[in-house]
């Protein structure tokens, strides 16, 4: 018998490929610290885009990338044969958990409510409702236990359903790692400006991702201190945000200081994290941020709206959180905060501390089904 790891994400390795590229490696070896056998199944999507999955055995499991009614059709009908024929004890989904109460006992991990804050967000209430039910609700209701990835992830939950006794038991906070391997990649030459800049990672989702007050804020920064500030944008697009995300795009390309480059790899990434005057990172419905955290463990300055606590767990005090809305007393607060000397954060969580809680998690589920 074995648990199972359940890695999957649909498009480019954004925030959740690089969650399972920090966590999968210290907790693998973790599991087999406590001698618990483990199987990493995973989409080929993700299986293609996460080194940490190419580096390990992993079982494919092309039903992960269908289309979604196609996608939970088959788990509903299969995923219990499946994890019959493969001895799977313990379903641990990774992201994306599709819980059944018919299938093997399983540990859900939810990294954000979004689906509950904002109705519309997959493109109709009805849309964005279902997804709800399907990812969280299922998860809260079937899971044998659930792990939230901060703090703010856990208020949310908590605010949309309650502090109930049966889900606070069962619910476990386990922020996310902020240590980043991609400090250690060699420096490579970029078409990164000579003048200051603020750098934008992630989704090309302008709405999640508040893309236009980040340019706002970019626009009085160059007038409030007179010097040629420009905003540079890596990311990708998924099929939920592309119409949006190139929508935005056009909307933007006649200002000469807007620059988008697309997804990058790696190594540019990490060059440009290098470069950055500043990162900005606006969204008001993260529910860890790893681009925060990444920034940070490059010694910048991170640009976040007041409005999302969750931002100082993924960056403790290298935080300027502004308001948004106000985008001139916003840039006068990051011009008068950059003028300032970073702050130690070597007391924010590292990802080994974080495989150790979840191989303890893991370990507590399967003592509690007697196994």
């Amino acid at each position: 018998m074995s648990v199972a790891l359940i890695a999957h994400y649909l498009g480019p390795k954004l925030g959740v490929g690089q969650y399972f590229d920090r966590l999968l490696p210290p907790l693998v070896a973790e599991l087999k610290n406590h001698k618990i056998p483990v199987k990493i199944i995973a989409s080929p999507n993700s299986a293609q885009n996460t080194p940490a999955l190419r580096e390990k055995q992993v079982n494919i499991l092309p039903a992960l990338d269908y289309s979604p009614n196609r996608r939970y059709a088959w788990l509903a009908m299969n995923f219990a044969k499946y994890c019959r024929e493969e001895e799977v004890t313990l379903a641990v989904w990774l992201s994306n958990p599709m819980v059944l109460p018919w299938h093997p006992p399983a540990l859900a991990v939810i990294h954000d409510v979004n689906e509950w804050k904002t109705k519309n967000k997959y493109g109709s209430s009805w849309k964005t409702a279902l997804r709800s039910l399907i990812y969280l609700d299922a998860s809260l209701r079937f899971a044998k236990r659930v792990i939230v990835v901060s703090q703010g992830t856990e208020r949310d939950l908590l605010h949309f359903r309650g502090r109930r006794e049966r889900l606070q038991l069962k619910l476990r906070t386990i922020p996310n790692g902020t240590d980043s391997q991609l400090i250690n990649l060699p420096p490579i030459p970029i078409a990164s400006p000579t003048r200051p800049f603020l750098l934008s990672v992630g989704r090309i989702d302008p709405e999640a991702k508040c893309l236009p007050e980040a340019v706002a804020l970019v626009s009085q920064l160059r007038e409030i201190s007179g010097e040629e500030w420009e905003i540079h944008l890596v990311g990708g697009t998924n099929a939920s945000t592309r119409q949006r995300g190139e929508e935005f795009l056009r909307a933007v390309e006649h200002l000469p200081w807007v620059h988008y480059h697309g997804y990058i790899d790696d190594r540019a990434l990490a060059q440009w994290y290098r470069q950055a005057t500043a990162v900005v990172f606006l969204s008001e419905n993260e529910g860890f941020g790893l681009p925060i955290a990444e920034a940070v463990a490059f010694g910048r300055w991170v640009i976040t709206s007041r409005n999302n606590q969750t931002s100082s767990e993924a960056g403790g005090s290298a935080i300027i959180a502004v308001d948004i809305h106000d985008s001139k007393s916003a840039a006068t607060q990051v011009l008068t905060g950059l003028r300032t000397e970073l702050p130690n954060n070597n007391n924010l969580p590292k990802w080994d501390s974080v495989a150790k809680a979840y191989a303890d998690e893991i370990n507590t589920t399967l003592l509690s089904l007697k196994i």
